[in-house]
């Protein structure tokens, strides 16, 4: 995701972005006998935290998302991030956040949509000309698609050749479980935790939601590996 210079480009100029490996990258080496040996790397999984300048943990987008998909949600918990600050009690409003998602896909909706910090009557009034004036189209969007929702809505399929029809469709298939399943799950979890960092819940995430768990050195694999092998015993 991160290579798409859109992206890159929208992270950097919204967020303060930082890296953070979990873990270090497995490889699978395998020895034909011949002389020859293939080695590659098992592609990780990655998780995206959005936090508040003190390192609370305001939502998280796991695994790998289609990118119009990806950037529509930055774009809300860039929202959430707002409306969070100007509340009086962050930490409940935060709460309260993570109750109403969790219910609305638990009862089968999409996510809930984050209308944008409404301005003052007169501050609205007196800008809204000059923004329907200079970009009459983006200025009516905005204003209508405030109370919509948001969510897991079709991908487009993309115009240039350089992903195959299926690599899409599976980006597509885990899009929605990201949106719909994972992220219920998070919802729940931080809607009973709190405020947390990071550190506080990235080994759960890893092994609860991404199933991936980050003490087990087999990455979930050791059944797969080892199961018909004839001298696991050994």
């Amino acid at each position: 995701m991160f290579s798409d210079e859109r992206i890159a480009a929208w992270i950097n100029q919204h967020f303060e972005p930082a890296w953070e490996s979990v873990r270090p990258v497995p490889r699978v080496t395998i020895d034909f006998g011949d002389g020859h040996v293939l080695s590659r790397t098992l592609n990780g999984n990655i998780a995206t935290y959005v936090c508040r300048s003190d390192g609370a943990v305001l939502d998280i987008l796991p695994g790998i998302y289609e990118p119009q998909t990806y950037l529509r949600q930055l774009d809300q918990l860039l929202k959430l991030h707002r409306r969070v600050g100007e509340d009086d009690d962050p930490a409940a409003a935060l709460i309260g956040y993570h109750q109403r998602q969790a219910e609305a896909l638990a009862g089968g909706k999409l996510p809930l949509a984050i209308a944008a910090a409404p301005l003052p009557i007169t501050k609205r009034r007196i800008e809204r000309p000059l923004k329907l004036a200079l970009r009459p189209e983006e200025a009516r969007r905005a204003e209508s698609n405030a109370s919509e929702r948001t969510g897991d809505a079709a991908p487009r399929k993309p115009t240039h050749d350089r992903q195959p029809l299926a690599g899409w469709q599976l980006l597509a298939q885990d899009t929605r479980i990201n949106q719909r399943v994972r992220r219920l799950a998070i919802h729940r979890y931080l809607a009973q935790q709190g405020p947390v960092t990071p550190a506080d819940v990235t080994r759960w995430l890893y092994r609860e939601v991404l199933h991936a768990d980050l003490e087990d050195p087999y990455l979930g694999l050791g059944k797969t590996l080892f199961a018909s092998y004839p001298f696991r015993d050994e």
